[in-house]
């Protein structure tokens, strides 16, 4: 083995520190099955925009849940549970909106239409038709295009913010056991010698850098590899 990093080619440390973060996340990945509430970072934006969008009903007389609809709760799980098995996002937002739309009602639609910044009266007039099969008119069909649209852009907005805040808060709990991985196996070498050296240091540092290097590692490593050999045919 080589004595340093130094003696070693520059595509091996690159490819070493590719595997340390790709077994970083892979021992993420198998905790979350004990520590749930890994899967559910960035759970909770999508979840209160959701619960804007499927408002109660208001009105004497009028039921709490829309008639052929899901209760907000069921809603709101269902959404949890896309997001918890990571369904992919595109469909997770096909299935918030069908479920939004299908939400929709005569006793909710001024509250809906306050989020969605359109006429209440016209929703409202939508709602009903819908439920009750009658055909929308020019104007009504052009306002409930503009309401999906409008629901599309708050979901979208939604889970664009939550899958970021998934991925950094994920990178950043891999970045963690990339760095206690790389400690250990300093102190596995080196002994009690290991801590407080400059080797402890420089295992913190790969354990950082590993991280973000993880995905690109094989990538990067063979196009090294391959400009190498390159200057090598060169030069003969």
């Amino acid at each position: 083995m080589p004595a340093n990093l130094q003696d070693m080619p520059l595509g091996q440390i690159v490819t070493a520190i590719g595997g340390l973060g790709t077994a970083a996340f892979g021992l993420l990945d198998a905790l979350k099955a004990a520590f749930g509430f890994i899967n559910r970072i960035g759970l909770d934006h999508i979840k209160q925009i959701t619960s804007q969008l499927t408002p109660d009903q208001t009105g004497d007389g009028v039921p709490a849940i829309p008639i052929n609809a899901l209760p907000r709760n069921n809603i709101l799980e269902t959404v949890e549970a896309n997001w918890v098995n990571g369904t992919d996002v595109g469909s997770q937002k096909a299935i918030a909106k069908s479920l939004v739309k299908l939400h929709l009602s005569v006793g909710n639609a001024t509250a809906l239409a306050a989020k969605t910044n359109v006429d209440p009266a016209v929703l409202g007039s939508i709602a009903g038709k819908i439920a009750s099969g009658v055909s929308l008119t020019q104007p009504e069909s052009d306002v409930y295009s503009r309401f999906d649209l409008i629901v599309t852009a708050l979901l979208d907005e939604a889970y664009q913010l939550s899958d970021q805040v998934y991925r950094n808060g994920t990178r950043a709990l891999a970045a963690v056991i990339a760095v206690l991985l790389a400690l250990a196996g300093g102190w596995s070498i080196m002994g009690s010698a290991f801590w407080g050296a400059k080797d402890m240091y420089l295992a913190i540092l790969v354990g950082l850098l590993a991280t973000p290097l993880a995905p690109i590692a094989k990538d990067l490593s063979s196009a090294l590899a391959t400009a190498v050999n390159t200057m090598q045919t060169l030069k003969k």
